[in-house]
């Protein structure tokens, strides 16, 4: 299985279960159909983009998941960290937000002084499958963590990896400040149908585009906006209904492109911003990394000691952790510490 079909099948088992979601092509379909209803109520119904937008958009299925994370959010800024990863864990593991609910448990975990659990989280973030696509600050999380439990050695692994794993993606996403749209956002909006956008969907575009930015709802208001009046132009055309409507629509279809542009450019100026704090964050790391190892060489024997990890029940199997996790193993690491020694395992 391919790292990006991984990345979208963890959302397959929730979004199965959400309601049917807003088609454009069944949108076009009623609205040829309406064109032979002498009173045109039913037409002008359905050319009410703001109408729509509030419907299939602002009621979204995941507006729920998003209070409780703005909940959890608010009680992690107010130091209360049990409670807000109670609400975290409420969030399943199918959504869209999963990445972002894991990155900010390993933060909470971090400020309770649990370096154990952070990195069990961090450890899942940065698989093979998902190393690519997370936010940048899921590296952050990791090299810290391994600089409180002095294990040099994964800090400088992390912070390689980052630069392995995340130096396209940000370029790219650095571009689209300037220009805006690219290859990977146009192939998105020429194939999408359904609303609201899901992961499944978006596929390679993961790679090359701002985190979560098929989740932002101005800018899904302004893809909906896009395709419909692109759709209503071809219906319109097709019927040869009056010139006024698909002038309307034309114009409306270039607005939308005009303001999908601009909220692209504004989410990849927030993200690089955040990228470049979390670069000059991980040189940081690294730096204080490197001066530890250089004046602290003769750590104690006793410092490296291993702890055990807690027992297992009969359901479950353990594995060393050799770095290319199943499927099903992603989310159940276990860290087990003691000063400076490391040790991994996951299970199933």
């Amino acid at each position: 299985m391919s790292q990006l079909l991984m990345v979208t099948a963890l959302s397959v088992g929730h979004n199965a279960l959400a309601a049917e979601r807003f088609s454009v092509k069944d949108w076009g379909n009623s609205l040829e159909n309406s064109l032979s209803e002498k009173s045109g109520k039913t037409t002008l119904n359905l050319l009410d983009f703001n109408k729509l937008e509030s419907k299939v958009i602002g009621s979204s299925s995941d507006s729920k998941i998003k209070q409780k994370i703005q909940k959890a959010r608010e009680l992690f800024a107010a130091g209360k960290y049990s409670q807000s990863l109670a609400l975290y864990n409420e969030v399943p593991r199918g959504s869209d937000y999963w990445f972002q609910i894991v990155e900010e448990k390993g933060w909470a975990y971090f400020r309770q002084n649990d370096s154990e659990k952070a990195l069990a989280q961090s450890k899942t973030l940065l698989s093979p499958q998902f190393a690519e696509v997370v936010n940048s600050e899921a590296y952050l999380l990791q090299s810290l963590a391994e600089l409180k439990i002095c294990d040099y050695k994964s800090v400088f692994k992390t912070t390689q990896m980052f630069k392995e794993k995340q130096r396209d993606r940000i370029a790219s996403v650095q571009a689209l400040t300037k220009e805006g749209f690219n290859d990977a956002f146009l192939t998105v909006l020429k194939k999408v149908d359904k609303f609201p956008l899901q992961a499944t969907e978006v596929g390679e575009s993961l790679l090359k585009l701002p985190v979560l930015y098929y989740k932002d709802v101005e800018l899904q208001k302004q893809m909906l906006r896009f395709k419909l009046s692109q759709k209503g132009m071809e219906v319109l055309a097709a019927k040869n209904v009056q010139r006024t409507l698909q002038t309307q629509l034309d114009q409306i279809n270039k607005e939308a492109f005009i303001n999908m542009k601009v909220r692209l450019q504004e989410l990849a100026n927030n993200e690089t911003a955040d990228n470049k704090r979390v670069i000059g964050k991980l040189n940081l790391v690294e730096v204080e990394a490197i001066q530890r190892v250089h004046t602290d060489q003769k750590l104690a024997d006793a410092a490296y000691t291993k702890n055990d990890f807690k027992d297992t029940n009969v359901d479950q199997l353990v594995f060393k952790d050799d770095g290319r996790p199943w499927i099903d193993e992603l989310d159940k690491y276990d860290v087990v510490t003691k000063s400076c020694a490391q040790n991994v395992r996951r299970k199933m």
